[in-house]
């Protein structure tokens, strides 16, 4: 449609952080990446929208989550003014996932974990999957391992969790090895999601968290082309890791 030269066009891709974000917000508008984030940190604020918002719980109140509002901000393209504020980028975002999320209320009602947990799980199965098709076995593999106490052991989480940028570099045996309620690679995290989600997330990905394929994998790992394999035994999984490193398919960064 039409839009005014003063208004600016902004595309949230999927899989973005609230940094991301911010980031996109202060290129475009006057709003500075810090007062972005200071908005969506903002205790008060955030209860109003708790308040205002079906979607928005008090567990999104846990004094551990980095920002509270991590994974609601629906991905989509914009128009705002330049001069707009942080509240207004919010909630516009915030009502556009509300529209998206309403078509799932049932499907969150009766899925057998909270709207938190839910948003949590699609938020790692879109940065752990390269592929649509590959979603429902990863959604799988993950409530497999939540029902038998298992650590997720997901690489994702914990990039997240030490703040350091998705595929920049290896994570350290320290930083896969040390507690934090975001790494599910380390200890104390058995059986447990992380304490809030790590990204936004496409349809699909929300589609697969709500609806994981039932299958008896526990492992996945991924190749260099973005390829999945999906094994039961550790044995199996430990198998196909050496394969894929004999064949140079094993990605390196």
């Amino acid at each position: 449609g039409k839009y005014k030269n003063e208004d600016v066009k902004i595309t949230f891709k999927e899989g973005n952080t609230i940094t991301n974000i911010a980031k996109e917000v202060a290129k475009k508008t006057s709003i500075t990446e810090e007062e972005f984030l200071k908005e969506v940190k903002d205790e008060k604020y955030v209860s109003s929208l708790i308040d205002k918002y079906w979607f928005l719980t008090d567990e999104l109140k846990n004094k551990d989550i980095y920002y509270a509002l991590e994974g609601y901000l629906y991905p989509e393209t914009y128009y705002f003014n330049k001069e707009s504020s942080a509240k207004t980028i919010i909630e516009t975002m915030l009502n556009q996932t509300n529209k998206v999320f309403t078509n799932y209320k049932q499907e969150f009602e009766t899925s057998g974990y909270t709207i938190n947990e839910i948003v949590t799980l699609a938020s790692i199965i879109e940065k752990e999957a390269v592929y649509k098709k590959d979603k429902g076995k990863i959604a799988g593999v993950f409530i497999n391992r939540l029902n038998k106490k298992m650590a997720l052991g997901s690489d994702v989480t914990t990039y997240y969790a030490f703040r350091v940028e998705l595929g920049s570099r290896d994570l350290t045996k320290k930083e896969i090895n040390t507690y934090n309620p975001y790494n599910t690679r380390g200890p104390q995290m058995a059986g447990k999601l992380p304490v809030g989600p790590i990204s936004n997330f496409s349809i699909s990905s929300l589609e697969a968290a709500l609806n994981p394929e039932v299958t008896d994998y526990m492992y996945f790992v991924a190749d260099n082309k973005g390829n999945t394999y999906f094994t039961k035994t550790y044995a199996e999984h430990t198998k196909v890791i050496k394969e894929l490193k004999a064949a140079g398919k094993w990605l390196e960064l």
